[in-house]
């Protein structure tokens, strides 16, 4: 995403960066970045990202003082020098630390890839399964293991089937089938041999069913079922994001099984070590957490009065008086209590 918004009329060519700040627990900061659209000039389209890390003042200080850096501090000013026009006057100054700056960016940028690496900002995904996705697997998706529409997931189950599989994939795996029981009808199933064609087919079986009609494949399967096989291969696999986001997570989903899933997600994301953020317009799907628990954390986002995103933390709805009942996050959100809804009709 880009912002659309006005740009600062004193500042006719200036490109509004995205910055991206994490601190930690104790507001102490742990990532920053600035991520600038790279703009086509002929028709304002955009054709990708540059990734800033933050470059401080003594940073460059410290390089401009640094004896050992003084020859290549002074090849980059040289370079930016010659940038000039003969008469043109500049602030020496000025151009020293930009020289400090263009030595400093390649090195602070490799540290930056490296950081984002290791708190699972590199790999950052947005997943929004699709039912025609699911149920016709369409070419690989470019993504691996598994595309955001949900190409791929046949293939990646089959990775847990893989007789040569260690103990570690068929424990998840047991643990997968265990997790689908929440629909009473089924009873096992079976990945595909060759799960690399859009032809490959998941052998699902009915306990309801007779024997010779009860295996059935993921085409004729309950669409709510193949949501769920989804997001907990998502959440269960070592081959997907430590960090990602679903979009609209309750799609498909009745009240009740929103709320059983999002408590399914929260046990998994911990056992598996994942941290996930999920959208959803769906009052049952709060129901699932538990806000007490400072793991589960939900948000009210809104537009304020100059179109501006505001994002708010929601704690726990507090009884009225001491004899009430807890008031429900379903029945806080549908009242208007925590935000989340518009206000304008």
């Amino acid at each position: 995403m880009r912002s659309a918004f006005p740009k600062p009329p004193n500042l006719p060519g200036f490109v509004d960066p995205i910055v991206l700040s994490i601190s930690g627990a104790k507001e102490e900061p742990i990532f920053k970045c600035f991520v600038f659209p790279i703009i086509r000039n002929e028709d304002k389209s955009l054709l990708g990202w540059n990734v800033h890390p933050e470059i401080s003042q003594p940073e460059i200080q410290g390089t401009l003082e640094d004896k050992s850096l003084a020859e290549e501090v002074q090849r980059q000013f040289d370079a930016l020098r010659k940038q000039f026009p003969a008469p043109a006057t500049f602030d020496e100054k000025v151009l020293k630390e930009i020289a400090a700056t263009v030595y400093l960016l390649p090195l602070k940028q490799k540290k930056l890839g490296e950081h984002a690496g290791k708190l699972g900002l590199a790999d950052f995904m947005i997943y929004t399964p699709d039912n025609t996705t699911l149920r016709t697997p369409p070419p690989e998706s470019a993504i691996q293991p598994l595309g955001v529409k949900g190409q791929g997931l046949l293939k990646l189950l089959q990775s847990f089937v893989d007789p040569k599989a260690d103990q570690n994939l068929r424990d998840r795996l047991k643990d997968l089938k265990e997790r689908l029981h929440l629909f009473g009808w089924f009873e096992d199933f079976n990945a595909p041999d060759d799960a690399a064609t859009a032809q490959a087919r998941l052998q699902i079986r009915d306990r309801w069913l007779a024997p010779e009609r009860a295996v059935f494949d993921q085409r004729s399967a309950n669409e709510g079922f193949l949501y769920l096989l989804f997001y907990f291969t998502l959440l269960m696999s070592w081959r997907t994001p430590k960090f990602f986001a679903i979009d609209n997570i309750d799609a498909a989903l009745n009240p009740r099984l929103c709320t059983i899933l999002m408590e399914q997600l929260v046990e998994l994301a911990k056992k598996y070590g994942k941290q996930v953020i999920c959208t959803t317009h769906n009052p049952a799907i709060l129901d699932g957490l538990d806000l007490k628990d400072d793991d589960q954390r939900l948000y009210a986002v809104r537009r304020d009065s100059e179109g501006h995103t505001v994002v708010r933390r929601v704690s726990a709805p507090e009884p009225q008086q001491p004899d009430d009942l807890p008031v429900r996050l379903s029945e806080a959100f549908t009242r208007g209590i925590i935000g989340g809804l518009p206000e304008h009709f």
